[in-house]
């Protein structure tokens, strides 16, 4: 293989340590594409996520989960899996993880005692607080590199497009059982 135009391996100047891509590098294609750009943020987001979250002790899961608890409405295992983009199964093992640790607990549903709604603890919330204000420092960085219109705009327009495919659920019938068959099918 050839060097790239700045002598690196790979088109970075620093052949390739930093992990970054050089945007002119990048076929013309996959950058035309909202799928392969939003892929390459969340990827982004993602890494600094990990070292967020181990940060402070918990895995990215487990974040997420103390994040979508936030807000202090105590949710069922069923709602945290569907909020979170996980199995039912994989939510429980989360938050069983929590709950043992002592991050989040969990109470009977006034309505139904079938069901166990999960709840932040003082000490889930400190951790939740920790990781929010690394991730902010994350997102802050984000915005400063775009012009001010564009950051004014991130949130309202990633949070638009992510409704019009119902937030990670596709609000496609069709491509919702496609995926569906592959998953099963792959398991």
């Amino acid at each position: 293989m050839s060097p790239a135009p700045d002598g690196s391996p790979d088109g970075t100047a620093d052949g390739g340590s930093a992990g970054r891509l050089d945007p002119q590098r990048l076929p013309r294609a996959a950058a035309a594409r909202v799928e392969y750009v939003a892929q390459r943020l969340a990827r982004a987001l993602t890494r600094s996520t990990e070292v967020i979250a181990a940060r402070h002790g918990v895995s990215v899961p487990e974040y997420r989960v103390l994040l979508l608890l936030g807000d202090e409405v105590p949710r069922s295992n069923a709602e945290l899996a569907r909020l979170s983009f996980v199995t039912a199964q994989a939510s429980h093992l989360v938050v069983a993880g929590l709950v043992r640790r002592g991050l989040a607990r969990r109470a009977a549903h006034p309505d139904n005692r079938r069901i166990r709604l999960v709840g932040l603890t003082e000490r889930g919330a400190a951790v939740l607080d920790a990781c929010v204000a690394d991730v902010v420092a994350v997102e802050e960085r984000l915005r400063a590199g775009l012009p001010a219109r564009q950051r004014e705009q991130l949130l309202p327009t990633l949070t638009g497009a992510a409704e019009v495919l119902a937030g990670g659920f596709f609000g496609d019938a069709d491509l919702e059982r496609a995926a569906a068959d592959l998953r099963r099918q792959s398991s």
